[in-house]
């Protein structure tokens, strides 16, 4: 079960990574007419898509050792 959700969040992570106005888009863009991303928030969905992809990577392979 934590594996599907280490690879939701990888997958998301590297959508945010690689297409982050898309991702600004899904958020945000679709409630007003004609907006566009600041290069800040571009910036910030690049590195909550890193973080996303280690935590991924990290509930995968089973956190914490016990």
């Amino acid at each position: 079960m934590f594996g599907l959700f280490g690879l939701l969040f990888i997958i998301i992570g590297i959508l945010n990574v690689f297409f982050p106005q898309a991702g600004w888009y899904m958020r945000y863009g679709w409630q007003f007419r004609n907006a566009e991303p600041s290069d800040a928030a571009l910036i910030m969905n690049r590195v909550g898509g890193v973080i996303a992809v280690v935590i991924g990577i990290f509930v995968l392979f089973g956190g914490f050792p016990r």
